[in-house]
């Protein structure tokens, strides 16, 4: 990264700094963010700088983070070879993710262990969005609420399989069903690896979500998906991250999943710093309307809407920076208010925020350039315009 050039970005409104900019200028030197302020940049700078990106007044934010996705552009991460995910990350760039979680689901062990393995060969070499991690949502779910997760694979946890997956030092993020006893125990050992722990396709009661907090869950999976229903008399998983200050939220915005009322009651609940935007998309986002596979099984994309056979909803086609916009217009929040929820609680869920999320010195320069309407001109990952459509 040392051959990188500087890059200073002026009069751009700037947010997830340590306080709001409405005209100001970021210095970027090799992968990092050297400085940033308000009005005009010094003139040290100025004669520093190469190239000089004239922002005219558009807004720059942390570049996205996407904590779950399955793919896109027709593979996903279980099945998808080298190349494809490096087309994958590009595309994500296009949409202003810096940084993303390749997701796995219920699959085989075989699947599993080959997926991380050709993940792993990609880390370092892509062409766009970095990979952060790996994030397996399952195979250690109930059943009960499978979504579109294949039965047959899913399975309770056991030492022989898992701890291979945790012990490559790839996995970042767990989505397990914690009131399953037979799960519990790598809630503890995920913990000690300092890997978050999700509840997601789960059946939990409150009482058991609670005890899930304390053995170590922070998070569930896409947040009143494949997790039952709120009920005043049992509230359930719903209940329990609605309540509960220490479960963050994650939330597919795409107003299919969840409808914009209840985004807004989500946010109103935990704040903003409650809520990580996801996009859960599959190997049909950026595909147009056709059929498509999940783990064998067939999946149809029409109007938006990724199905199975009998209507089950099956991932999404969404993009993060669709998904900050229909957020924001569910909650009527500004950016300012929210922009966290699309970059630094991700950085903070899997322990990155000390150097992703955030436009401060000695950050990694990892931003996105939005116009008005909230619509990608530009990506600059670790220092680098990966997308830039000015």
């Amino acid at each position: 990264m040392k051959d990188q050039p500087s890059i200073l970005f002026i009069n751009a409104r700037i947010i997830g700094a340590s306080e709001l900019i409405e005209r100001g200028w970021c210095f970027v030197n090799g992968n990092k963010i050297h400085s940033l302020g308000s009005g005009n940049a010094p003139q040290s700078i100025i004669q520093t700088a190469a190239p000089r990106i004239d922002c005219h007044g558009c807004t720059l934010l942390p570049g996205f983070i996407d904590l779950h996705t399955h793919g896109a552009l027709g593979a996903d991460f279980v099945f998808g070879n080298a190349d494809e995910i490096k087309k994958i990350s590009v595309f994500f760039a296009s949409h202003g993710v810096t940084g993303f979680l390749p997701t796995t689901y219920a699959a085989s062990q075989s699947e599993i262990t080959t997926a991380i393995k050709t993940i792993q060969s990609v880390v370092d070499s892509e062409p766009g969005a970095r990979i952060l991690g790996v994030h397996l949502e399952g195979p250690w779910l109930n059943p009960l609420n499978a979504g579109a997760q294949s039965m047959v694979n899913i399975r309770a946890a056991s030492h022989e399989e898992a701890l291979p997956y945790l012990d490559t030092g790839l996995i970042k993020l767990v989505a397990l069903a914690p009131e399953i006893i037979e799960n519990q125990w790598l809630i503890s050992a995920c913990k000690a690896r300092n890997i978050t722990i999700a509840a997601g396709h789960t059946a939990a009661t409150f009482a058991e979500m609670q005890i899930a907090v304390q053995m170590g869950v922070t998070q569930v999976t896409h947040c009143f998906n494949a997790m039952g229903s709120l009920h005043h008399r049992e509230p359930g998983v719903i209940g329990a991250a609605l309540s509960l200050p220490e479960l963050k939220c994650e939330l597919i915005a795409d107003n299919i999943h969840v409808h914009p009322a209840v985004m807004d009651i989500l946010v109103k609940a935990k704040t903003p710093h409650g809520v990580i935007l996801i996009t859960d998309s599959i190997s049909a986002a950026g595909m147009p309307d056709g059929i498509y596979s999940l783990e064998g099984q067939p999946v149809t994309l029409a109007n938006g809407a990724a199905r199975l056979a009998d209507g089950t909803l099956a991932g999404s086609t969404l993009t993060m920076d669709a998904a900050l916009r229909n957020f924001i217009a569910a909650t009527h929040l500004a950016l300012e208010e929210i922009w966290m929820c699309s970059s630094l609680n991700a950085a903070q869920a899997i322990h990155l925020e000390d150097r992703k999320g955030r436009i401060a010195p000695n950050y990694d320069a990892d931003m996105v350039l939005l116009d008005s309407n909230l619509h990608v001109q530009l990506t600059v990952i670790e220092g680098r315009i990966c997308f830039d459509a000015r």
